[in-house]
Parts: structure tokens; sequence; C-alpha cells
């Protein structure tokens, strides 16, 4: 009956193994619960079928001796494949981390625009120079206060300027631009020098024809210049037509850096800060060990315009000025 074939199920019982005593051997289901008594069964988790269809076919109920295998079948049959590994858990949820959305200035903004588009424009490459500043070091300390007798603060920054300006008269394609037309070659040295505004970002104002001022001259434009773009008091011609950009990264710190180009001008270099290490020296009587005041000058440049070589004696050039400053 229906209830037999359940509770058999639900036991996991082979009903040819129950014996009858119903019409015609029909195994009741008095019959059913005298055979679970005796033998002490569970009900197994499952259906019978899942249970039963995992069995081999000589284990099947029903099937008896007749189809269970020979030694030599056990031996040679292939190996049940594994059971499939257990699904792995999902990862835990991400926690939300507290965040503060800074919005962008107008500043900001033109200067992310700027820079992408820099780097989208020229292909960048950078060069490294290490320069011995002990020459430029001893003139600035002996300098310094007749400049401030005059009302001008001297820094470091006029003396790269103007080791740059010597630097673009020798190698002037350096002092360049890309167009379709060909290279443009200026004639003029125009050299920004970037200034920080703080979280605000930075500000190239613009000396032009640098190549007409003296050390107290350049030294005087730099701060009037760098002073006025902290008050906000540049002019928009001040900022514009720049041939050459240096940019003193030095003096937050930073040893060198690669800076991007200022478009569209073709090269833009470094500044790091000077600082005393000691460095091997070669004397007419050998090699001495020595400390000296030493600065990194990186020239990041683009490669359309300008290759490795001409890189490196334009940087060499600046070298020579530095390290022979008289």
């Amino acid at each position: 009956s229906p209830v037999v074939a359940r509770m058999a199920a639900e036991y996991g019982i082979d009903l040819s193994k129950v014996p009858g005593t119903g019409e015609g051997g029909r195994v009741t289901k008095k019959d059913l619960l005298a055979y679970i008594e005796r033998m002490k069964l569970q009900p197994v988790e499952g259906p019978a079928p899942a249970r039963e269809a995992a069995l081999p076919p000589w284990e099947q109920p029903g099937t008896g001796e007749l189809f269970r295998p020979t030694e030599e079948v056990l031996r040679t049959a292939p190996a049940a494949p594994p059971a499939a590994p257990p699904p792995a858990p999902p990862p835990p949820a991400v926690p939300a981390m507290p965040y503060e959305v800074v919005p962008l200035t107008s500043m900001r903004r033109a200067i992310a625009e700027h820079m992408v588009r820099s780097k989208h424009t020229a292909p960048h490459v950078t060069t490294v120079f290490e320069v011995d500043m002990g020459r430029v070091m001893a003139h600035y300390e002996a300098h310094r206060a007749a400049f401030e007798r005059e009302g001008v603060r001297l820094t470091l920054t006029p003396y790269f300027v103007l080791a740059a300006v010597a630097a673009l008269k020798a190698y002037p394609i350096l002092n360049s631009t890309w167009t379709e037309e060909g290279i443009r070659v200026y004639k003029v040295y125009h050299i920004g020098i970037a200034v920080s505004l703080g979280e605000e970002g930075l500000i190239v104002p613009v000396i032009k024809n640098a190549d007409t001022y003296s050390l107290i001259g350049l030294a005087r434009a730099v701060n009037d210049l760098a002073e006025r773009a902290r008050r906000r008091q540049l002019k928009p011609d001040e900022v514009q037509g720049g041939t050459f950009t240096i940019t003193n990264h030095g003096v937050s710190g930073s040893l060198f850096a690669t800076p991007i180009i200022h478009q569209p001008q073709c090269a833009i270099m470094g500044v790091g800060r000077v600082h005393k290490r000691p460095v091997v020296l070669e004397t007419p009587q050998g090699d001495v060990l020595a400390i000296r005041p030493m600065v990194y000058l990186t020239l990041t440049f683009d490669h359309r315009i300008i290759d490795g070589a001409q890189a490196d004696a334009f940087m060499g050039k600046v070298k020579a000025v530095l390290e022979n400053w008289a």
C-alpha cells in the first residue's frame, strides 16, 4: 500500500526482505512495523531513491547475487570521481569607510586639465644630474647680507635661472615648442618659475627676457612675482608666454622629482633640496672624501623634439655653470 511504501522509503528498507502476512504474501503495515522493531532501524536522511542511486548496481535492492562482480572486475573498475568541494563562502562585505568630499576649485580643475593634456600631448622623458653646489653656496653666503641691505632677499632660484639661460643659449632647441609646421625655436628667454599656493595648487609667473637680468635683478623679480602670486595680484600677461620653466620642489624637502612639462613648452627643470653629504673628489693627490652641498637636478623633456643626448648636453652645461660659479 502507499503507506507501506512511504514508510519503507523513510527507513531505507528493501521490502523484498520483509516477510508478508497479507493476502498473496503482501507486506502490511503491521509486518513492516514488526520488521523495524526487530532491526531497530532509524529513518534515513533524504529520500531512499537518492540513497539507493549512490549504491553500485550489484547492491541495489532486489538484485541479489545475480549481478555481483568478480574480484577481477572490482580491481579494474574505475575509481569513483571525488566528491565536489563545498562552495566557498561569499566574501565578507567591505565596511563603508568615512570620507568627505573636497569641492573642486576652478584652479584645481584648470591644473588637472592642463596636466592631463600635457601627458597626453608630449612623450615625457626625465634625466637626472647631480651638482656640487659648493661654489654657489659660498657666493650666496658671501653676498646675502649685501643683498638684504639693498632690500632684496637672495635665494638660490636666481642662480638656477642664470644657469638655465646659459644652457638655453648653448642649446637653443630646449627653448622651443612643437607645431605641425615644425619646431618653433624662440629667440627670447622667458623663464617660468613655479610658485606653490598651498592646497590651492600652483601658478607659474614668467620672468620675461631673463637673459637681460643680473643676479640681484633676478632676485628682485623672483621675490616680486612670488609675493604677488600668493596675494593673487598677478596680471594675466605675467603668467603667459613662457619658453622654459623651473620648479624648485626642494623647498619642501624633496630630493628629486619628475615634473610634468608646462605646455606648450618642451622642457621643465626640477631643482631638489640642497643637502650636505659625503662625496668622493678627484684631486691631483688622489681621491679624497669630503662633505659637499649637493643637489639633484632633473630635466623632463618632450621626446618628440629632444633626444637624450641633447637633454644631457643641456644639463651638462647647467652643471658646469653652477659648479664653476665665479
